[in-house]
């Protein structure tokens, strides 16, 4: 992760959460990891993350995650960010 474990680029569409985080390998070459979860409530009231998508909509909304994911990791790549 990077140094204070935060993402270094962060997208939300209503339930669905997309989380990019810029690491360095043992080469000392940066490279990124995404993390893509659905939000859900529980019976209880508390706030927990899911990698399972519920129907057409969930799926709809993560695409257009991704979309928004590689458009930012092609900037990083055109800025040398990479």
């Amino acid at each position: 992760m990077n140094e204070r474990g935060k993402p270094v680029y962060e997208a939300k569409l209503r339930q669905i959460r997309a989380s990019v985080f810029k690491n360095t390998g043992k080469d000392g070459m940066p490279y990124f990891n995404t993390h893509l979860v659905r939000r859900y409530q529980s019976g209880e009231g508390e706030w927990s993350n899911s990698s399972h998508f519920t129907g057409e909509a969930d799926l709809v909304l993560a695409r257009q995650l991704i979309d928004q994911v590689l458009e930012f990791l092609r900037t990083e790549r055109g800025a040398g960010n990479e």
